[in-house]
């Protein structure tokens, strides 16, 4: 099965030193670097040497499961992306606002494909076979 990770690419972020310094919650200076590895961050630290912190604790990861919802054009990927955020949230440990979140702009995205397919349907008039006269 394919990962949440295959689908948001990490490397993508744009993690700024303040903001690991503030999600830290240390002076920025106790920052030596950061790498973004394949599937963790990096922070070299001067005061404990190197912490490693999930992507999956940055807000921009829930910022990149959003976006993905978002552009989401059909439903079937969005059924697939739901069956990732399911399996997601199942093996790795997700804040229940966060997961609450992530259902109900799902259900949103959802509800306006099946509106927009609705609409198609109802503006596309369907053609009427011609019939040979008798």
């Amino acid at each position: 099965m394919r990962q949440l990770l295959q689908t948001i690419n990490p490397h993508q972020f744009e993690i700024s030193l303040s903001y690991l310094a503030t999600y830290l919650g240390i002076p920025p200076d106790l920052i030596l670097r950061f790498e973004q590895w394949a599937n963790v961050l990096f922070v070299h630290r001067k005061d404990r040497g190197g912490q490693f912190i999930s992507y999956r604790n940055l807000i921009y990861w829930l910022e990149a499961c959003v976006q993905a919802i978002r552009t989401c054009s059909d439903h079937q990927a969005l059924q697939e992306l739901g069956q990732l955020l399911k399996h997601e949230i199942e093996r790795f440990t997700y804040a229940a606002d966060t997961v609450a979140y992530l259902h109900r702009l799902w259900q949103q995205r959802k509800a306006q494909l099946d509106l927009d397919l609705n609409l198609r349907s109802f503006y596309t008039p369907n053609p009427q076979p011609l019939t040979a006269p008798q």
